[in-house]
């Protein structure tokens, strides 16, 4: 659950868009970072069992979470916030990066079961062609820094996914790459970064310098006519990190409002290893 300061909204409760912003409940994207963290502790352990956990968990999700509208047979449509319990949808709109962060987990947990060897859990298939299904028709355009950096960090994933032998989608890398670089360029000019902290969303801003350090990697690996003209937006990334550090802004009330998830966005923004890196299975 999200720990938000209002209870969930009950089922004979009318949806009030402003109060849900409030109110607790299941996202998607917050479940899979605990699939992506289960997993990496297991590729860094070699421990199967923590695999297995993700799995269980990505198959608990995607049912909860997908769904076929009428006249459809497959789930094609994804729900941007449940109960709870997962019983009952909260908000029935579709988080933009959500298919996306769905297919990617996917690909990355099924690719460390088959190296682990798990003697059990989901395999998972049908619910990432169902993500896969959804990625085709996806628009990924954005110019909030959270999803910039979703997308950057996504990108060095399967990047890494597809040099240990993974099948991807075809197109997908460049797709995503080249999204945000024009998602960068609209941030760069609305000079959101020139505001004062009280003004400005540090886990948001945090979530670009993580994608930018994801992209830092991607230099060494990548064609550089993918990369190469992220070059003159890397230095986003330590003046970023530079302004969140500092006490002064860390007293405003946009930091202490929010300082659970500042504190985990910045800490991972200055040692982003544990976070991007996908640790080889043997």
């Amino acid at each position: 659950r999200i720990g938000k300061t209002l209870p969930e909204r009950g089922p004979a409760e009318p949806l009030d868009e402003r109060l849900e912003w409030e109110r607790d409940g299941q996202y998607f994207h917050y479940l899979s970072k605990w699939m992506h963290a289960l997993d990496q502790f297991a590729r860094a352990t070699q421990q199967p069992s923590y695999n297995i956990w993700a799995r269980e968990l990505a198959q608990t999700a995607c049912h909860a979470f997908t769904y076929a509208p009428a006249g459809e047979e497959q789930p094609c449509r994804m729900v941007w916030k449940m109960s709870i319990d997962l019983t009952r949808a909260q908000v029935a709109a579709m988080g933009q990066h959500d298919p996306l962060d769905g297919y990617i987990t996917n690909l990355q947990l099924c690719a460390t079961a088959n190296a682990l060897l798990p003697s059990s859990g989901p395999n998972l298939e049908e619910e990432t062609k169902q993500f896969a299904a959804m990625v085709q028709a996806g628009d990924w355009a954005t110019t909030d820094p959270l999803g910039l950096g979703g997308l950057l960090s996504d990108a060095y994933r399967l990047q890494q996914l597809k040099q240990q032998g993974v099948a991807v989608a075809e197109a997908l890398l460049g797709n995503l790459l080249g999204t945000a670089l024009n998602g960068l360029h609209y941030y760069v000019r609305s000079d959101e970064l020139q505001q004062p902290a009280s003004y400005r969303l540090a886990f948001r801003e945090l979530g670009l310098a993580i994608g930018l350090h994801a992209v830092e990697r991607m230099q060494t690996t990548s064609p550089p006519e993918l990369v190469n003209a992220f070059v003159h937006f890397l230095p986003l990334r330590y003046e970023i990190e530079t302004f969140w550090r500092d006490p002064a802004h860390q007293e405003t009330m946009t930091w202490t409002e929010h300082q659970d998830i500042n504190d985990v966005m910045l800490a991972t923004a200055l040692t982003p290893e544990g976070f991007l890196v996908l640790s080889e299975c043997y």
